[in-house]
């Protein structure tokens, strides 16, 4: 069984998520999605991964400090076989996430501009 290729990590507004790519096959691959944050030292479940048929996995709950060193590792399973684990690079949420800009609403309510701005 052929492992993921091409995992990416991103992350904007906070919500992080992980996409993968697999070829096709005869029957449905499923996938088992794996998170390692630096201070444990160890790999864990990620909830909500596991034999999931889609090709991607939210991490937005499992990311808790936004300064720590995560590592994820995705394998396949298709029918009794499975593939090896295939490792991400070091994520960092504060490093590698993208904060858009805020939402800017302007109205005019007789002489005065009103400015609403909300953050992402």
């Amino acid at each position: 069984v052929p492992p993921p290729e091409q995992i990416v990590i991103t992350s904007e507004n906070f919500r992080t998520v992980a996409h993968w790519q697999y070829p096709p096959m005869s029957e449905t691959p499923y996938f088992i999605v794996e998170i390692k944050p630096y201070n444990s030292g160890r790999y864990k479940n990620v909830s909500g991964c596991v034999n999931i048929a889609a090709f991607v996995c939210d991490l937005t709950r499992e990311i808790d400090d936004a300064f720590e060193s995560h590592w994820l590792q995705v394998k396949a399973v298709v029918g009794s076989q499975q593939s090896e684990y295939v490792e991400t690079n070091e994520f960092i949420l504060q490093k590698h996430g993208k904060i858009g800009p805020p939402k800017l609403y302007l109205s005019r309510h007789n002489d005065e501009i009103v400015v609403d701005i909300y953050h992402p």
